[in-house]
């Protein structure tokens, strides 16, 4: 995110302008996606065989279509002119580039649900390493395309294509590592159909079932951010004064987020190693961890975030 806002905030006119529009409808857009990512549970506990993948990946093109259809409302109804202008009083020219914005990012929540949900599957295989590497190729991906698209004719045409283009190349890096780690590694070795051995075979009904209260959390999370923006901007009056608070909360947020992002990631340590769950029989290892072991863990993830 901080490379991101540096291709904004290199733009020579307007910077601040720019990365107020492009910071309401980044946080807007992650409202969206937040409950995507929360579908990698799904893949770590009910994924047994490719017929429950197939049903996970369904669910998430679903998801991913409407919520491309709310970011096309925002973009162009009277839905979104009432959300980003008169709600958050900005003026004329910060909504018309937010709501821009947003609609450049639709395709986003797609294909990160794409690649969540095969995270998850590649951590119930233990294949956390390359999860790992997808998600840094992400960020790698992200800074270097920044400084690419910084050199470009973008940005005196289009600035808020510099980060967006950025973003979307990252997550492509990412979906396309994950899919191939799974074809790779796992889509062989699973059965068509899970057994009863397995657990039986996840039906739709049941994945969302257990997505939904997870997906509530995380949404009600993210959408602290919007809130927050949304109040700095009315408290201000929509002036150039509201478009420069924005635009310092875009810049400063990322950096506060760092120290309690793992929080978000320690849920999906126990359910890999949990020796009563019957789908952790597929995997052949010989590992001892206990909940002992886990809790200990926690505590070091802890100590560390407190340190930073």
């Amino acid at each position: 995110q901080q490379a991101l806002n540096r291709g904004i905030a290199a733009v020579k006119e307007d910077a601040v302008e720019m990365l107020a529009s492009y910071g309401l409808a980044y946080s807007l857009m992650k409202f969206f996606t937040g409950p995507m990512s929360d579908f990698k549970n799904v893949g770590l506990v009910f994924v047994n065989s490719k017929r429950d993948r197939t049903k996970a990946v369904l669910c998430m093109v679903v998801a991913g279509a409407v919520a491309a259809v709310f970011h096309t409302l925002i973009a162009y109804s009277d839905l979104g002119y009432y959300i980003i202008n008169k709600l958050h009083h900005v003026d004329e020219s910060v909504g018309s580039k937010t709501r821009r914005a947003f609609l450049y990012l639709a395709a986003f929540p797609f294909m990160d649900a794409m690649a969540w949900t095969h995270a998850g599957i590649l951590l119930k295989h233990k294949y956390s390493f390359l999860v790992g590497c997808a998600s840094i190729s992400d960020v790698i991906a992200q800074v270097v395309f920044v400084a690419i698209l910084l050199h470009s004719h973008l940005e005196c045409r289009e600035p808020l294509l510099i980060p967006i283009l950025s973003l979307y190349m990252g997550a492509l890096v990412r979906c396309t590592t994950l899919c191939l780690g799974y074809y790779r590694n796992i889509h062989d070795v699973i059965p068509d159909r899970s057994g009863p051995e397995m657990g039986g075979e996840a039906t739709i009904r049941k994945m969302l079932s257990f997505w939904w209260p997870l997906a509530l959390i995380l949404a009600t999370q993210r959408i602290s951010r919007p809130i927050v923006n949304l109040f700095v901007s009315r408290d201000l009056g929509g002036s150039s004064s509201a478009t420069e608070a924005v635009a310092i909360l875009t810049a400063t947020y990322p950096v506060g987020h760092m120290p309690y992002g793992w929080l978000t990631e320690i849920r999906a340590v126990y359910p890999a190693f949990d020796k009563n769950n019957p789908s952790n029989k597929l995997v052949n290892t010989n590992s001892t961890v206990t909940a002992t072991h886990i809790k200990k863990f926690t505590f070091v993830c802890m100590a560390l975030s407190l340190t930073v």
